[in-house]
């Protein structure tokens, strides 16, 4: 009897524990979501070079969100929204990581004779690249387009 008396004890403070768990994290889940509300991309100020600008605590938020939803447990709005952007973030990202390193590899390439020649290409590619530093956050709704493009 006094086993059984423990073991409840135990029982219960453990799921004590994990209801807690879960609040605290439905209530970071909302703060992770703030990093989808970013620009897609950024300039490095000393550098100038671009980078993709995504929070990789949105990927941790999605993969927290499968274990937690096959576990049974309630998942916020907002990492339901998240984990149905799954496959989309994750193709966003690799496009964009791909576009600007090759971006990169190629004006590292250029030639400082031919790179006179080639300014005003490279302004207009800057230009293009431009709504993805100002506009466009990983909500948009045109951001395929903007990739293809």
């Amino acid at each position: 009897k006094r086993i059984i008396k423990m073991y409840n004890k135990v029982a219960k403070t453990i799921v004590r524990y994990e209801v807690w768990l879960h609040n605290t994290w439905c209530q970071s889940s909302d703060q992770a979501k703030t990093g989808l509300l970013a620009t897609l991309i950024v300039r490095h100020p000393d550098n100038g070079k671009f980078y993709v600008n995504f929070d990789p605590k949105i990927f941790e938020l999605i993969r927290e969100a499968k274990c937690l939803e096959r576990m049974g447990f309630s998942i916020p709005e907002s990492a339901r929204i998240a984990l149905m952007q799954e496959d989309k973030l994750k193709t966003f990202h690799r496009k964009l990581e791909w576009a600007l390193k090759e971006y990169d590899r190629i004006k590292s390439q250029v030639l400082p004779l031919t790179a006179e020649v080639l300014k005003p290409h490279f302004k207009d590619m800057d230009w293009k690249i431009r709504p993805g530093m100002r506009t466009l956050t990983w909500t948009s709704l045109n951001i395929e387009p903007y990739i293809d493009h």
